[in-house]
Parts: C-alpha cells; structure tokens; sequence
C-alpha cells in the first residue's frame, strides 16, 4: 500500500502550520479531527515539538494515516484512532489542550458539523482553542468563484453538505459552549476560525 497524498495538504500546510503554533504555543496535547491522509498530522507535530498530536478519523483512513505516521518517527504524533463524531460520547481518554480540523466541515451536513462541534466541547480544557480550517461564506456570500463551484460540487454529490456560513457556525457553536474568536484569511480562499471552549 502506498502512502495516500494529498496535493491541497501540501499546498497549505505551512500557512496553517504558522498560525497553530501562535494559537497552540501553550498547548500540550491537540485533537485533530479528520485527518485524511495524515500528511497534515506528520507535518505539524514535526514543527511543534512541544505537543502531543492526536490524529483521528474514519476506519477506511487509518491505515494510510498510520503509513505517514511510521515513516515520520515522531515521538509526539500518535497513532490514529477511529472516530466517528457523530457517534457520543467519543473514545477519548481525558481531555485535550487544543482542536483542530481541516477542509472538513463543508463536506457534511449540519447534523455531523452540531455532532462534532459538541465534541469539541466535551474534549477541550475550558478556556482552550479550537481551530477550523477550509472554505466559508461572509453574511451569505462566496469569497471567490472558486468557493462557488466547489459549493456546486460539494452539494450534488450530497445535497447535505456545503459550504457553511461563519455566522451560522458561530451561532451554533455558541449553543453547544464554543466562543467564536474571529477568523484568519488563508491561502487560496480560505479561512481559519477560532473558537474557545466557553
């Protein structure tokens, strides 16, 4: 089996990489939510030595993960294990100092983004950040073209998924006890929003 690869991963992993090591300067251990092929896991727990990265995702992704994972020989990124954030309470052991995802929450429905953002409020330590990363809409409106095809594409392959609105995310997130921060323009159209578990 060959390691999957992901040309996006490598075309943002250094802009996202910069901004987690001022959010997750403090931080200890880090919950990353769908990890794909892993290439973004490798990558940041290889910059920030100073914490414990927790990869995590479906069962038909780990294997590739963990194919990126040995071939890095980090101590402090460990082996991935199965989540599904729609399934509660999650298989976690304790709680975590800092959360992330990647290019995940347009590609499901409302229903998966309450699950995991209610997760995230069980997993984080009080007052610690969660970073969310990918393509989303300003007051209802695409910020390039590009979002807008990807959108077209996103919603017929599932009519459930899309790309989300900030205000709509914040608000829910509010709900379940993540503070919305404020967002981070990224590359290629995307943003970084932070959150603080309330």
């Amino acid at each position: 089996m060959e390691k999957p690869l992901s040309q996006p991963c490598l075309r943002n992993q250094q802009a996202i990489c910069e901004a987690l090591r001022v959010h997750f300067a403090g931080v200890s251990r880090v919950l990353e939510l769908g990890s794909g092929t892993g290439q973004h896991a490798v990558y940041m727990a290889a910059r920030m030595p100073h914490l414990q990265w927790q990869p995590s995702e479906l069962a038909g992704a780990l294997a590739g993960i963990e194919l990126w994972r040995q071939e890095a020989g980090l101590d402090n990124l460990l082996p991935a294990f199965e989540l599904d954030v729609s399934r509660r309470p999650w298989p976690i052991e304790g709680t975590y100092s800092g959360a992330f995802t990647a290019n995940t929450l347009h590609y499901v429905g409302w229903s998966v983004v309450e699950a995991l953002l209610g997760g995230v409020v069980d997993a984080l330590e009080q007052g610690r950040c969660f970073c969310a990363y990918g393509p989303f809409n300003r007051e209802g409106r695409y910020t390039s073209a590009g979002n807008r095809d990807l959108d077209v594409w996103l919603r017929q392959r599932d009519p459930a998924s899309g790309i989300k609105d900030i205000a709509e995310i914040s608000d829910v997130a509010a709900g379940l006890g993540l503070r919305y921060l404020g967002e981070e323009t990224m590359p290629a159209n995307n943003l970084l929003l932070r959150f603080e578990r309330k």
